[in-house]
């Protein structure tokens, strides 16, 4: 991997001088207060595609020749473990492309379930040390991409056209978190995530809406993709696997467990870790995700390093807990993504049977929302965020999905308000493209 330190950029003038280019994608740290998110990547004019449709049956055995490229490193800039090579997504929609998980209750398409690009070159923004680099396989790569943007000119912000909001009535919502509540009194289900969607009509540039979606909410994990024929806006904060494919360490951190962050009360965060329902919620879905983790782990170093830790968003706390286990030296890309796809914080647990009653709950398809998103590194690692608070523009319709897991001690009324705590994001980003609020 080549690398060149250049001259401070500012990101979103990066993005809109790279955001008309083919393949434009941003990995963006937004410089939250959470551990992850040192750097921020955008690239464009990616050379390869993996494009998987819905009704494959194996869709993560694309991925099984994506590995390690070799070459000089600049010892000074990021390491290639820490450097995407190929940026994208997989949907939430892959669970249910196999044959054998039994007939899915909607229809799927036309989006890819999985989606990866590869990128030759790209910018990085470290946070942590202040630099910027252009990044790539080798110094002709590198030198390309130089050349190609230094010829980009900054586009004006257009603000898109946003219709009025149709949102998945609260009523009915209710009716499936009181179903989700007794399939658990039957013994079905231990917990179990349940979503709406909110939907509007929308014209023009998707970028801009995801920068206002930014501003609401300042994350860790964020992504903007234009995958041509539809957008991914991602503000979402939990990590989902990050893979180091030279130590063969795993690690998850999940998230479960919400409660909303006023300004001026210290208490609501010890509130969120003493709360046992919440305490249930996160618990339950740790124990899934060391399960998941098992299945590739060397026998004995599953373990969790940071239990019931309470990290401050904008507007929320959440719960997060880390887990670790160092993989078997036989162990792929593809075997991972088999053991712990789709993530369990947004399933439930057992995970196959919360995935058949939120097919059976839910009114829409998830789509991509609720998948996982990020790269595929220079060393053939893997690092993945959960798509929750997350965005998709398509056809004209720009849609956008909140949940929350269900347990039995659940209150129906209080999860329905959980959904619309976690919308604020999409709404305010909406709101504040229309003039109706201002963001500090």
């Amino acid at each position: 991997m080549w690398s060149e330190r250049v001259a401070s950029i500012d990101e979103l003038s990066v993005a809109r001088r790279l955001s008309a280019e083919p393949g434009f994608a941003w990995l963006d740290s937004n410089r939250s207060e959470s551990q992850d998110g040192r750097y921020s990547f955008l690239a464009a004019w990616p050379s390869q595609e993996i494009r998987v449709e819905f009704g494959v049956e194996a869709p993560f055995a694309a991925l099984r020749d994506v590995g390690r490229r070799t070459g000089e490193v600049n010892p000074e800039s990021p390491d290639p473990s820490e450097v995407p090579a190929w940026i994208g997504y997989i949907a939430y929609d892959a669970c249910w492309s196999a044959p054998a998980r039994g007939q899915p209750r909607f229809e799927r398409g036309p989006k890819p379930i999985v989606l990866f690009r590869r990128y030759p070159a790209l910018l990085a923004i470290d946070h942590q040390d202040g630099e910027t680099w252009v990044l790539g396989d080798d110094r002709s790569t590198v030198g390309a991409f130089r050349a190609r943007f230094g010829r980009l000119n900054e586009r004006d912000a257009s603000l898109p056209s946003v219709g009025p909001i149709d949102v998945d009535d609260a009523q009915s919502h209710r009716k499936a978190i009181e179903k989700a509540i007794h399939y658990i009194g039957m013994g079905e289900v231990y917990e179990v995530n349940v979503a709406r969607r909110w939907s509007a009509s929308f014209e023009g540039d998707a970028l801009e809406l995801w920068q206002a979606m930014r501003v609401a909410s300042r994350v860790p994990l964020g992504m903007y993709l234009d995958a041509g024929d539809h957008a991914v806006l991602a503000c979402t904060m939990e990590r989902f696997i990050h893979w180091d494919a030279e130590s063969k360490t795993l690690v998850t951190r999940p998230i479960k467990g919400t409660i909303r962050r006023e300004a001026t009360d210290d208490g609501a965060s010890q509130r969120l870790r003493a709360d046992p329902k919440e305490q249930a919620e996160h618990s339950m879905v740790v124990d899934l995700m060391r399960n998941d983790l098992g299945r590739v782990a060397e026998i004995g170093t599953v373990k969790v390093d940071a239990p019931l830790i309470v990290e401050p968003f904008t507007g929320l706390y959440h719960l997060v807990s880390t887990v670790s286990c160092v993989t078997r030296p036989d162990v792929s890309l593809e075997a991972i993504l088999e053991a712990t796809f789709p993530p369990g914080s947004v399933t439930g647990a057992p995970k196959v049977r919360a995935l058949e009653i939120i097919e059976e709950l839910e009114q829409h398809p998830r789509g991509i929302y609720c998948g996982a998103l990020g790269f595929i590194d220079h060393s053939g690692g893997l690092s993945l965020a959960v798509a929750i608070r997350t965005a998709t523009v398509a056809g004209g319709r720009v849609c956008y999905w909140a949940g929350g897991g269900i347990v039995e001690a659940s209150d129906p009324d209080r999860e329905v308000a959980e959904t619309e705590l976690k919308a604020r994001v999409f709404l305010d980003a909406v709101a504040a493209l229309q003039g109706e609020v201002e963001h500090e």
